[in-house]
């Protein structure tokens, strides 16, 4: 999945949302990228595709369709990553 001007999501990345709201990518179901963190044999058999994001105000999102609204705020990588940034 990607950006509105067609960057690539990767888990790790930090969002901009709709309605102000911001999200951490926790898992691109597409390249089967995601943080070592994140229970991906767990979710597979219901997402099969698109991203799964932790957001600050309503909990976990899955994505199954890139949005307009998507924007990058913030890349990390995977290892420096500090999952309570909200």
């Amino acid at each position: 999945m990607n950006y509105p001007n067609g960057d690539e999501i990767r888990a790790g990345d930090i969002l901009g949302l709709e309605g102000g709201m911001t999200g951490l990518v926790l898992c691109s179901f597409d390249s089967k990228d995601y943080l070592p963190e994140f229970d991906y044999e767990f979710w597979i058999d219901t997402c099969k595709t698109g991203i799964m994001v932790d957001t600050d105000v309503a909990g976990l999102i899955h994505y199954s369709e890139p949005n307009s609204n998507f924007k990058l705020l913030k890349r990390k990588s995977k290892n420096s990553l500090n999952t309570s940034v909200f």
